[in-house]
Formats: C-alpha cells, structure tokens, sequence
C-alpha cells in the first residue's frame, strides 16, 4: 500500500509516517519549513495551500490513501490570526483534490474540540452528537470535516484528543534532543516545568481523553487496513480531569507530583505555551467504543501510555 501523510514534522504526522512504515508500506510525508527524515520513509517539502503542488505530489506518488495531519501545531494563533482558519480549509481543499485525482482514500486528523465541552463530566461525547466548536481551532476543525463529509472520495474522519508523545521525526544538522523537546507539544513541556521545579496549575472542572501518539497512529493504520470509512472516535478510553492527568505526567517522569496544585484555567494554558485568553471546552472526553468495536481492542490507557511515552524519551537522549 502507498500512503502520503502531510504535516510528517509534527507529532501526529510523524508517528503516522512511521506506523505506516512500520506496516511496510511506502510512505510519502510532507513537511514546510526544515526538512524532516523519518526512517524508512521519503518525505518532500510540500505547502497544502497550493492546490498544484499537492496534486502534483500525488500524480506523482500515486498513493492509495492520503492521510491529512498536516495543521498549526497550537490552537492559540487561530482566535488571534483568522486567516488560519482559511489555511486549513484550503489545505483540506487541496489534499482532497488530490486524493480525487489520483482515486486515493481520503483520512482527516480531527479532533475534540468540534463538540462546545457543555455537558457535565463523566459523559462523553459519540460521533452522532452534533459538533458546536466554542473555539477558531474546532471551528477550522469542523469546517475540513465537513468538506470531507461533501467530497466525492472515500473518507474516514478520526477524532483525537489532548495528545501527548515523542516526535518521530529527526532534523537534519540539529539536535535530535533540541527537535524532539520542541516539537512534541504541551505534554514534553510541561515535564520541562515540572523538572525546574516550577509547579504545574490544574484548572478546574478541564475533562478531556489523553491521546498516547504512537497507539493512535497504529490504530488508524489498522483502521485504514481494514478499508474503515465514516467518522470515528479514536482517543484515549478515559474521561480524564487535568488534575490527575498531570499528576500521572509527573509520575511518569519522575517528577514530584505534589507540584500539580489547583490553579486558574489561564495560568494552565500559560504553562502549555498556549494563549491565555484561548476558550477552552470544559469537557470534551470523546467515547470510543465504536472504533473500539471496529477495531477488536482499547486504546491504550494514559498511565501506560505515559509510560511508554517516558520510555521513548529516554531512548532518544541516549541516541538510540
């Protein structure tokens, strides 16, 4: 099988390039700005907003799927740059076209933040539940789903949640190390903080279903094995408050979990890197059972997942 996966350098698309070699496929993965080596993998620099250039890459490629990961990696500069909203849009718009040139299957990274987080914690929210995004992210989010749901190819939607994980890609002339810590968004962050010392706000009444990277990626390898289509929820399996999720962050890590205390929604996305003033939805835990069903096993839970995640860490700061 012949996948292109955009977005290879961040952290979704990274360990989706490599499941999919790790299936031995072919892999294509595309990147912008420094380019990016994941092993056993071709990757290209390629700007999804150009309608040529992506239909081009595919014609020449000729993938059988094409797997959209490809996004501003944080949510703040969205309410503050709305132009990134039509970003994304044409970069749907445009790796659609492609995948219909060339007949491909068409998979979307989406994610929790479709649905406005209004309903009362534990209940989660089921792919049939309608999405009313309270951000500029979900809203982009929302708007590729549906051009998705409207094109005429065969598509699979995945929605994900809160992801934590190690980069999978590699810079060429820069520290793996440096790349690594810059480029596997809050969670590695906020270990850093949590190694200073500094303690770590968790905001109140804040349930989302942690994502570990490399079991979502496996998982929608799996999925795209199996010729899956429809929208699926592809999370975590738990309904899980900020509190205990950083806790077991900490934990995971080595860390003094006595740092996670009870703080302001704001001084938590401060910590993440995130714009303060980002709307964040109180609950967005998404229920997973029916890709669990379709695919025979759970994801794997967060305090697993941490773990491995601390493994991976570990290998990587040792050159292996």
């Amino acid at each position: 099988m012949l996948i292109l996966v955009t977005g290879a350098s961040g952290l979704l698309g990274s360990n989706l390039t490599a499941a999919a070699v790790q299936q031995s496929w072919r892999v294509l993965g595309t990147w912008r700005g420094d380019p990016v080596e994941i092993p056993g993998a071709s990757t290209i620099d390629l700007d999804v907003t150009d309608r040529a250039a992506c239909v081009a890459a595919a014609t020449s490629f000729e993938p059988d799927v094409i797997v959209h990961a490809a996004a501003e990696g944080a949510a703040g500069p969205y309410e503050r740059e709305p132009q990134l909203e039509r970003v994304g849009r044409l970069g749907a718009e445009n790796t659609l076209a492609a995948a219909r040139t060339v007949r491909a299957r068409y998979v979307l990274v989406s994610c929790d933040w479709v649905f406005s987080g209004l309903r009362p914690a534990p209940d989660r929210w089921v792919e049939s539940d309608l999405p009313e995004p309270v951000n500029a992210y979900g809203r982009a989010k929302l708007a590729a789903e549906e051009l998705v749901q409207e094109a005429n190819v065969r598509w699979l939607i995945t929605r994900v949640a809160d992801v934590y994980g190690v980069n999978m890609s590699k810079v060429a002339d820069q520290s793996s190390v440096r790349h690594v810590w810059e480029r596997s968004g809050s969670a590695l962050r906020l270990v850093g903080r949590l190694r200073e010392g500094r303690t770590l706000p968790a905001p109140a009444d804040v349930h989302r279903s942690p994502t570990y990277a490399w079991d979502y990626a496996q998982r929608v390898c799996e999925l795209v094995a199996q010729g899956r289509e429809g929208v699926l929820h592809t999370a975590g399996p738990e309904s899980m408050h900020r509190r205990e999720y950083l806790r077991l962050l900490a934990r995971a890590f080595a860390c003094d979990p006595e740092l996670v205390r009870e703080g302001s929604l704001a001084a938590y996305l401060d910590a993440c890197g995130e714009d303060p003033r980002l709307p964040l939805p109180p609950n967005t835990a998404l229920d997973g059972e029916r890709a669990e069903a379709a695919l025979g096993h759970p994801a794997v839970d967060v305090e697993a997942g941490l773990g491995r995640m601390s493994d991976q860490l570990r290998r990587v700061l040792a050159g292996t």
